[in-house]
């Protein structure tokens, strides 16, 4: 029976989403970036996840999409860009967990996550160019995230980026030993889940939608998402316990 590609699965209020291809070092295939984008969708409405993380089977996160599939498919595909814009529809906070190759598209969902865990072994890439193509992903994320001239060294020569450098450019929040990734993925999610999920899903809502705007118009934008949350049950309870000295109880409603 053919594996799953993605994997979805929900544990004590954590979606886990699994790139599932290790055979192909989790390379994607359109299938597998439609079900991708699926399982995103999926964890977005379920509101028995409070927290997403996405991870992968096998030694490598993601070198990007099928290159053999892609070599007779030509511009037929949908590429990553569904993918990319499926996490920003997502307001939940979304921990990426990388170890091996983060090339290409996969590196493009990291750069999508929220907080991303690195393992020492961790290579991203943008070797686009070494096989005649050019990235969605590097010019209108990477480039947005690091010095553009950084950017564009790392796109026009396919060079890749180790765990380290990519700490010290602000593309990852921690870089972990390999055996040590998922006890750091699951220690953040702790403490996230720890918190009000309605507050964090407005905090990233705010962050997002006002990122591009003028100071005056973000901060009255920021104060409507806010005026919203304080109706919620879970603002009351917080606000109550915090007055109670006592720990909130969360029902995201």
């Amino acid at each position: 029976m053919p594996q799953d590609k993605i994997l979805y699965a929900v544990h004590d209020r954590v979606a886990t989403i699994t790139l599932n291809r290790p055979e192909l070092k989790n390379a994607l295939d359109q299938e597998a970036l439609d079900k991708l984008v699926a399982a995103i969708d999926k964890a977005r409405l379920d509101d028995t996840a409070w927290v997403v993380v996405i991870n992968a089977s096998g030694s490598d996160f993601c070198p990007g999409q099928d290159v053999k599939e892609l070599s007779t498919s030509g511009n037929k595909g949908d590429y990553f860009e569904p993918v990319f814009m499926a996490l920003k529809r997502i307001y939940k906070p979304v921990i990426c967990a990388v170890r091996g190759l983060c090339l290409a598209g996969g590196a493009g969902i990291a750069m999508g996550a929220d907080i991303r865990i690195l393992s020492e072994t961790s290579r991203w890439g943008w070797p686009h160019a070494k096989i005649g193509l050019c990235s969605i992903g590097g010019p209108s994320t990477l480039a947005r995230m690091i010095p553009v001239n950084i950017a564009l060294e790392f796109m026009f020569t396919g060079d890749f980026m180790p765990a380290a450098r990519a700490l010290q450019l602000g593309l990852a929040n921690y870089v972990v030993p390999d055996g040590e990734l998922e006890k750091k993925t699951d220690e953040i999610a702790a403490k996230l889940l720890a918190n009000a999920p309605l507050s964090l899903a407005a905090t990233k809502k705010s962050v997002f939608t006002t990122q591009h705007l003028p100071y005056a118009e973000a901060v009255a934008a920021a104060h409507v998402i806010l005026d919203e949350l304080m109706t919620s049950s879970d603002a009351k309870e917080g606000m109550r316990a915090f007055v109670e000295k006592r720990r909130p109880v969360w029902t995201r409603t």
